[in-house]
């Protein structure tokens, strides 16, 4: 395993998320780390697991599933841990579908009871600026990571990487909301998949060819659009995705009122 590798190190920011529900139903999702930085003279952050509100709604109890790690690698062993309604549910938006889970002192508890945890994180840093989208094509390649239909590797713990392209422009706001289309193979799981463009090696520009690699935060997979005709559904291909600028904004909010 090449751990140097962009595309390997995006399978250790996603952790699967099951909830039970308060009525006994259950769901599940994807969840991510997000590290934001706290302070860089100190090098302070805080992590915090990202996934959609709709996952977490109405939790009984949440149980999310991490891989050990063995020194700086992973190990193919992996812990579960059952997190609180209350904890789960403590940082949302109903209206951005999107909830916030301090991951801290979990990590904390597992270090101390040396059952050390391998993840990759990301943060704001990843997020681009308004002149870096505003130069995006309107058609750009876009992968995004998770557990669609729960499916992942029974052996290892891995997730699933997706492949699709945008269906609407990054840089407009689709239906005037902070979102936009994918046409990908978005099913229930992958909600709260984080989506990215990863180029390796070279990609287009408006300037022409550049080289090197890059790696963008999109947003975050909120749902799969459907076709409902009478009582039938029908999946389009279609996935909407809030933005990384939304979540940043919600994240910022969070970490605010976790300070005070």
């Amino acid at each position: 395993m090449n751990l140097e590798d962009l595309s390997t190190q995006l399978l250790f920011t996603t952790v699967p998320i099951w909830v039970e529900k308060v009525n006994g139903e259950t769901s599940g999702g994807t969840a991510f780390v997000y590290n934001f930085q706290v302070s860089e003279q100190e090098g302070q952050s805080i992590p915090l697991l990202i996934t959609n509100y709709h996952v977490v709604a109405n939790a009984r109890r949440a149980l999310i599933e991490l891989v050990e790690r063995n020194g700086s690698r992973p190990k193919e062993s992996r812990i579960r841990a059952e997190m609180s309604a209350e904890l789960v549910t403590s940082f949302i938006d109903e209206e951005l579908d999107l909830a916030a889970i301090p991951l801290g002192p979990l990590l904390n508890q597992l270090e101390s009871s040396q059952q050390p945890i391998f993840f990759r994180s990301f943060g704001p840093e990843l997020i681009p600026g308004p002149e870096v989208l505003n130069d995006l094509a309107a058609l750009e390649e876009v992968v995004f990571i998770g557990y669609p239909s729960g499916l992942r590797d029974q052996k290892s713990g891995m997730p699933i990487i997706r492949r699709g392209i945008t269906a609407s422009p990054v840089w407009n706001d689709f239906d005037n909301t902070p979102s936009f289309l994918v046409d990908a193979g978005v099913f229930p799981g992958s909600s709260g998949s984080p989506v990215f463009i990863l180029n390796q090696g070279s990609y287009a520009t408006k300037d022409g060819i550049a080289f090197g690699n890059r790696l963008l935060f999109l947003g975050v997979i909120t749902e799969s659009m459907l076709r409902i005709e009478g009582n039938e559904k029908a999946y389009l291909g279609l996935g909407k995705v809030i933005k990384s600028s939304a979540l940043r904004s919600f994240v910022e909010s969070v970490v605010s009122r976790m300070q005070h």
